[in-house]
């Protein structure tokens, strides 16, 4: 029966203008990475873009009607000239394809990812050569070797934690480790007020070697960052005393590598913050995000000084026993032994590799206080690692013993903070 009107039993219509919906789908590709596109890669992105258009201009329209102006409009956003393309593409250096085609999103240029590889491909094929693995460019990766515990202690500082990270003001804390290469034992891991400090990271190799019954490694591995020097010096001078027969140029006391040929720090830090890292991180950010602490409170930024490294210590004590305790999974193509743990591999070399051996050097104790007085003796340790000075640190003790000295972990950490900050702004 004819219907002159036009109208029907489901309303009228109101259809946006092109180029509303132009700009509504354009933004939706920057919001998706680029991934708006008249070819959908699945079934998912398509009602993901048609959730989109009813949410922004077509409510009240059939799926058909949706369908086609998703594909009339688009079509003029992919067929549009797309200049930016002709720019050298650096980011592939790092991220690939999928981040350049977001980058091109977030201008307005959108592009099917296939088109956008080609493109790629036929005008920088050399960015691409340099993320391909066994490359000329690409870091050649060959299997570590060494000859026993304490042959080759790697060390690296990791600041997922520091003041950037955190976003809390001036609050920060870095890490800085010792790891050996041949059993993959944690040395040391402790949490410092700076580590690009020269004399905090010297002090800490100096308790490294007293901790360990003054031994040192043959050898260490860092990068070249500007806090090794004092500990470099150090290392050097232990050696050289007491182990001459090891000379500099054929046994280099200290080995100094760019961080990412770092591995076996590097490979390390991905577990702890993927583990215990992201723990820790959670519990400290929720007292930003709830509104506990105020960065601009002088008072917050000491109590938090206060609290939370004895705590983030604790747990990364915990840390360290688990992992020197862990079994390493077995790997046919490693050199160096593997399929039980790291303590097993320190504490008794032999009964993983035949030809293993412990290669520590006993130094003189006398010389390491000899040294730790050339960079400020016992009262520069405690300063350096001192997150708060002596008078603050008994005040907020005293407040703790006002509230009986309740037990701190990640789930109490927030609620102790606001009792003692409750104590220590109540006028004297």
């Amino acid at each position: 029966m004819p219907n002159p009107t036009g109208n029907n039993q489901y309303g009228e219509k109101k259809y946006p203008s092109d180029s509303d919906l132009y700009d509504s789908f354009i933004q939706y590709s920057r919001e998706n990475s680029g991934s708006a596109s008249v070819r959908m890669s699945s079934w998912r992105d398509w009602r993901r873009s048609m959730d989109y258009l009813s949410a922004e201009n077509y409510s009240t329209c059939g799926r058909n009607s949706k369908s086609r102006a998703y594909r009339r409009t688009l079509l003029c956003a992919m067929i549009a000239p797309k200049p930016l393309l002709i720019s050298r593409p650096t980011i592939l250096q790092e991220n690939g394809v999928l981040s350049r085609h977001a980058a091109l999103a977030n201008k307005g240029v959108l592009i099917a990812r296939d088109e956008l590889r080609e493109h790629l491909h036929d005008h920088f094929d050399e960015e691409f050569d340099k993320r391909f693995i066994g490359s000329r460019g690409a870091i050649d990766r060959i299997p570590l070797n060494c000859l026993g515990p304490w042959h080759q202690v790697h060390c690296d500082g990791h600041e997922k934690l520091n003041d950037q990270a955190l976003n809390m003001g001036m609050v920060k804390l870095p890490i800085y480790v010792f790891k050996d290469q041949f059993a993959s034992f944690v040395l040391a891991m402790q949490v410092l007020p700076n580590v690009r400090n020269k004399e905090t990271i010297c002090h800490l190799f100096l308790d490294l070697v007293e901790m360990y019954g003054g031994r040192i490694p043959l050898q260490i591995v860092m990068d070249m960052g500007s806090e090794i020097g004092d500990m470099c010096h150090a290392q050097a001078v232990l050696r050289a005393e007491a182990a001459p027969d090891f000379t500099e140029a054929e046994w280099p006391s200290t080995v100094q590598v760019q961080s990412k040929k770092n591995t076996p720090i590097e490979g390390f830090w991905r577990w702890k913050r993927n583990g215990e890292g992201h723990s820790i991180r959670e519990a400290i950010l929720i007292g930003r995000n709830n509104g506990i602490y105020n960065p601009n409170n002088t008072l917050h930024v000491n109590v938090f000084n206060w609290l939370w490294p004895p705590l983030v210590q604790h747990r990364l004590d915990e840390f360290c026993e688990y992992w020197n305790n862990h079994r390493v999974s077995s790997q046919k193509k490693k050199l160096l032994p593997s399929g039980t743990s790291p303590r097993q591999m320190w504490t008794s070399p032999e009964s993983v590799c035949a030809d293993a051996h412990d290669c520590s050097v006993y130094i003189n104790l006398d010389t390491v206080s000899r040294l730790r007085d050339g960079i400020g003796g016992v009262e520069g340790r405690a300063k350096a690692f001192a997150f708060v000075d002596p008078e603050f640190q008994a005040l907020a003790d005293h407040a703790l013993g006002q509230l009986e000295y309740p037990g701190i972990d990640l789930r109490t950490a927030w609620d102790v903070f606001v009792a003692v900050v409750d104590i220590l702004s109540q006028p004297i």
